[in-house]
């Protein structure tokens, strides 16, 4: 039996605006959570509006219009979210107006509790909130920092509360008909705050009402999973807090809060500044930042409840300088602002990123932290005191640790080594210089370092040596003669969803040689387990043999140097279990490194002592981001032993695009979640189906005898039914034969440097360069795009096809050169890497 309401005769009160776009199975659970309310459902005018849905939801919503009187339908062609609100504001007749997106629900005293307050204080603002509940995958995310200090339902002043600005949905507004504030409809990011915004522009007030609950179910496709790098958003975004600062002599606290929680959640990821800008507009787009910046208060940045720490600092830089003052003293660094202590330090700490034992030699690396030093022109100057008598001083450089919280060096940390011997030094103690300030120090240990505060670890032994740290935070070492003989183990590794690698194939060369060393493949695909001799140790990854075996390993050899792929513990677990790791780690490689990651790749990150270094670009990344040459092994990788030195060259051409970090979402079991509406809707994806089903490219094709083969990166590889490809020169390709190719088409892979080795021309196609440069792919710094001229390039799909044509006349392709290390003696990189393992 279908439920019918008649109008009642009494005035309809609200409205509700529910936009929808290809939302068929959320519709339902909408409207029953309208239809659940304490407040009369006949009361509300339901406005159900389509934005041009290819999918049931417009025929869902006309069966819900003849089902309730009190629901309007209304359709128009995709114009966007703020198109199909501003349709609805247009048709509103209610008192007040709710929003709600249709994938979302309201809980059932909302609409009651909402009318009530507002009816309360309407003469006081144009808006009200309520509180907003995120569920994501099932669990409930923490509640957002404006819940601090919205607590109590009232009327709350934006001129004096910096942090309990709008930029969500979870409102009411005031019918003004006529008058009603539209949605932006240019904007297209964050158009919920620009309204918010312009909604409370008039009165500077907002009422809350407390007992209230908006349920925001997040996904990977909800409205807020649009594309966000700064290509996109930089300009829109900025140019609208512009707008809004010019307004006021005195920019509105909450506004202020706005803007600089816009900055840093935009920094956090890797989506605020815009590279994809030439050097003068970048310097330009800074200003303006700085400008805006220089509008808010000190305590809106220093105060913020969401911002780190150290975050708040790197921000005030960037508002000037001249905002905060250092002050110096014999004992004492002190930050002020505005006359006000931000900042006392009588230590400097030291965090400690690796402790290294070898022969006679200690160790420690780490970096001093401090927010002083964003404020400090100078260098400060770290003395080592040994035998508590001769002080010497360290080199200081710049950390990686810099690139702090993101992918930008936010930070001015300073990183330190020291090294002894312990035949000559027992004791050593540290201290810092900054000016006529002579500072103690003290340490946080990384989990990953063998000492620990929680554990109570201030001791670490390694063969014949003994390291101890003091209450003073001194350190003391010891030398033993006998040295305790123990069985040489050593693991090898990949990773899981991988066959076989470096770690495997050098495994399967080392495993049978008669010289000492036990040696175990950690195996963690099943796949790896068929290549692997009946006379090959073997151990599952995570079991129990395994976490023995990683506290008494000697070596690591590895392919994959990330943490999980290595240490069968939880992260939680590092500090507990760093104390017993006794091993050096050697890093193979899976691809050679092109592109500079300074976050990543570098000693201060990665466990890897000593790295197989394949091309002479991989010598300048590394020691760049602070690897010594010493521990750069000039050997090409294993998987370069099974590849001969000149392609075939078939008539075949082979496109491997790479995977791209903003198309996916979660990683799960190993397995990464792809939207595909953000997939489908892409310049990538775009571009690469334009390129695949060009009627040129096929007739190209055709013309010249060639075959295209397609081979998607694993991530995407099951996205590839999405292109529909009709000729009979193309196909995709789950598995190649590298050698039979004449031209390798990718855009950035490391996939390329095979082919590069076997002298196959290479072919870049770019169809998100944009995205690319301002760094939405996670970095921006290639090695080849910096050294090849940028219209060498193809950024459309018919560059793409032309320089195809240009390859199949001239038989060449982008100029870019790599200089391998080619062993002179044609040995293979396994004996040469086998050779190494053994002599170090």
């Amino acid at each position: 039996m279908r439920l019918k309401f008649k109008r009642n005769s009494r005035k309809i009160n609200i409205s509700i605006i529910i936009p929808i776009y290809n939302h068929e199975e959320c519709i339902k659970n909408c409207l029953k959570s309208l239809i659940m309310q304490s407040y009369a459902f006949n009361l509300m005018e339901v406005i159900l509006i389509d934005d041009g849905s290819t999918d049931s939801s417009a025929s869902l919503c006309k069966y819900y219009k003849k089902s309730f009187d009190n629901i309007i339908f209304l359709q128009q062609r995709k114009k966007g979210v703020s198109a199909a609100r501003n349709l609805g504001l247009k048709h509103a007749s209610g008192k007040y107006i709710f929003f709600l997106d249709v994938d979302d629900i309201i809980t059932s005293n909302t609409i009651e509790d909402c009318v009530c307050f507002f009816e309360s204080v309407q003469n006081e603002v144009d808006l009200i909130t309520y509180p907003i509940e995120t569920i994501y995958q099932g669990k409930k995310l923490n509640p957002h920092f404006r819940y601090q200090f919205l607590r109590e339902s009232g009327v709350f002043d934006l001129c004096s509360n910096a942090f309990i600005g709008q930029t969500t949905m979870n409102i009411v507004v005031k019918n003004k008909y006529l008058k009603n504030i539209l949605f932006d409809e240019n904007q297209t990011f964050a158009e919920d705050q620009r309204y918010c915004c312009e909604v409370l522009e008039d009165k500077l007030k907002m009422g809350f009402c407390s007992t209230a609950c908006y349920i925001y179910n997040r996904s990977l496709e909800s409205s807020s999973g649009k594309l966000a790098g700064a290509c996109y958003i930089f300009e829109q975004s900025l140019s609208f807090f512009e707008e809004m600062f010019d307004k006021y002599e005195y920019v509105p606290m909450a506004f202020q809060g706005l803007f600089v929680n816009d900055i840093y959640w935009k920094i956090q990821n890797n989506i605020f500044f815009p590279y994809h800008y030439d050097n003068v507009n970048f310097d330009k787009s800074m200003q303006r930042v700085k400008r805006l910046l220089q509008k808010c208060y000190n305590s809106v940045i220093l105060d913020h409840p969401a911002i780190d720490f150290y975050e708040k600092f790197y921000l005030m830089r960037l508002k000037g300088r001249e905002y905060i003052t250092n002050v110096i003293k014999k004992d004492e660094i002190a930050l002020y602002s505005e006359g006000y202590l931000v900042l006392q330090e009588k230590r400097l700490e030291i965090v400690i990123t690796k402790v290294s034992i070898r022969d006679n030699s200690v160790s420690f690396h780490g970096f001093l932290k401090s927010a002083f030093f964003q404020f400090y022109n100078d260098k400060p100057k770290l003395y080592a005191t040994e035998n508590e008598q001769e002080k010497r001083e360290l080199s200081l450089v710049p950390s990686t640790h810099n690139y702090y919280l993101s992918h930008e060096p936010t930070q001015r940390f300073w990183r330190m080594e020291y090294v002894c011997n312990v035949q000559k030094v027992n004791k050593v103690a540290f201290h810092v210089v900054l000016g006529a300030a002579k500072l103690p120090v003290c340490y946080y240990f990384m989990p990953l370092t063998p000492f620990s505060s929680k554990y109570n670890y201030n001791v670490y032994k390694k063969h014949n040596i003994e390291v101890k740290k003091n209450i003073d935070n001194s350190w003391e070492f010891l030398y033993h003669n006998n040295i305790e003989q123990t069985k040489r183990i050593w693991l090898y590794y990949d990773c899981k969803g991988v066959a076989i690698d470096n770690g495997l194939q050098q495994y399967l060369h080392d495993c049978n040689k008669m010289d000492g060393v036990v040696r175990y493949y950690v195996v963690s695909d099943k796949r790896q387990e068929k290549y692997i001799p009946v006379y090959g140790n073997r151990v599952q990854f995570g079991s129990t043999l395994h976490r023995e075996l990683v506290t008494r390993a000697e070596k690591i050899v590895t392919a994959y140097i990330e943490n999980n792929n290595i240490f069968p513990f939880e992260p939680s677990e590092y500090e507990k279990y760093a104390n017993k790791f006794y091993f050096e780690t050697i890093y193979l490689q899976h691809g050679l490194l092109h592109i500079d990651m300074p976050w990543k790749y570098s000693p201060e990150r990665i466990i890897a002592d000593k790295v197989i270094i394949s091309a002479l670009h991989e010598v300048e990344l590394f020691k760049k981001n602070g690897f010594k040459e010493e521990n750069l092994w000039k050997i090409m990788m294993p998987r370069f032993d099974v590849l001969p030195l000149k392609a075939r060259n078939l008539k075949k051409i082979v496109y491997a695009p790479s995977w791209r970090s903003y198309l996916v979402g979660d990683n799960i079991d190993n397995k990464w979640k792809i939207p595909i509406k953000k997939y489908i809707t892409s310049n990538f994806f775009i571009g690469m189906q334009e390129f695949i089903c060009s009627s040129k490219l096929d007739l190209l094709l055709e013309e010249y005898g060639y075959q295209l083969d397609i081979k998607l990166h694993p991530i995407f590889a099951e996205c590839s039914d999405l292109i529909k490809i009709s000729s009979n020169h193309i196909s995709f390709k789950n598995e190649i034969v590298e050698d039979e190719y004449s031209l390798f088409i990718t855009d950035f892979s490391s996939y390329m440097f095979d082919f590069i080795y076997m002298k196959v021309p290479i072919i870049s196609f770019i169809p998100d360069f944009d995205e690319l440069k301002c760094g939405m792919n996670g970095y921006r710094d290639i090695d080849f795009l910096n050294k090849v001229n940028e219209n060498e390039i193809a950024k459309k799909p018919e560059d793409a096809v032309s320089k195809i044509r240009s390859f199949l006349e001239t038989g060449k392709g982008i100029n870019y050169q790599v200089k391998f290390f080619f062993d002179e003696n044609n040995k293979l990189s396994k004996d040469l890497i086998y050779s190494r393992l053994m002599e170090d």
